[in-house]
């Protein structure tokens, strides 16, 4: 008779020890790895059990707290983006087991166009430069007009920037006003560059 109690007492600890962890009775964490994660407000969830976790910035791993049983159902979703970026997800639905509870969260931080206009622009041959990224820019068909221009290469939100002038045109001084310039990308695009020619 003592033997069956402390059976069942065995037992009723054992579960209370597992329930506490956290999950279904399981003991497997569902995990993964961020890449590429610099802005804020990326929140995961788990909707097989409805666990949220919030993903702070440049982190490179994250475990959800509730632990999963062997063959209970994940469906690992972004439950709110973050601001100014895109993030996909990669082996996030699944039956879990020892080989497979691991996600992987990939984010990109949304580009947008850099550029400007040149003023007072009459000779050939300027080039202007944002780090590696250069723009041939050409003189007006009308003498005296201004000319936009926009770097090929899109600039990430929140990037630095900081554009020059590489080769000046013939006969002719310009330079990037400083109004403007060096700077960081904003939500969107930045086309208030103005570079001035004597």
């Amino acid at each position: 008779m003592k033997s069956s109690y402390l059976r069942a007492g065995l037992a009723l600890l054992c579960a209370v020890i597992l329930s506490a962890c956290g999950g279904n009775n399981g003991s497997l964490a569902l995990s993964g790895s961020v890449n590429g994660l610099t802005k804020t407000g990326l929140v995961l969830i788990n909707k097989g059990n409805g666990e949220k976790l919030p993903i702070e910035p440049n982190t490179s791993t994250f475990v959800f707290t509730k632990l999963l049983a062997t063959d209970e159902q994940f469906d690992v979703e972004i439950d709110t983006p973050p601001a100014g970026a895109k993030c996909t997800l990669a082996n996030n639905v699944n039956k879990a087991n020892g080989y497979n509870v691991y996600v992987t969260v990939t984010c990109v931080t949304n580009p947008y166009s850099l550029g400007g206009s040149v003023k007072g622009l009459k000779g050939k041959g300027l080039v202007v430069a944002n780090g590696s990224d250069l723009v041939s820019i050409e003189p007006p068909a009308t003498a005296g007009a201004d000319v936009s221009f926009v770097f090929p290469t899109k600039v990430a939100d929140g990037s630095l920037f900081g554009a020059s002038v590489l080769t000046q045109p013939t006969g002719q001084t310009c330079a990037v006003d400083p109004i403007n310039n060096p700077g960081t990308m904003p939500s969107g695009d930045a086309l208030g560059l103005i570079v001035k020619c004597n």
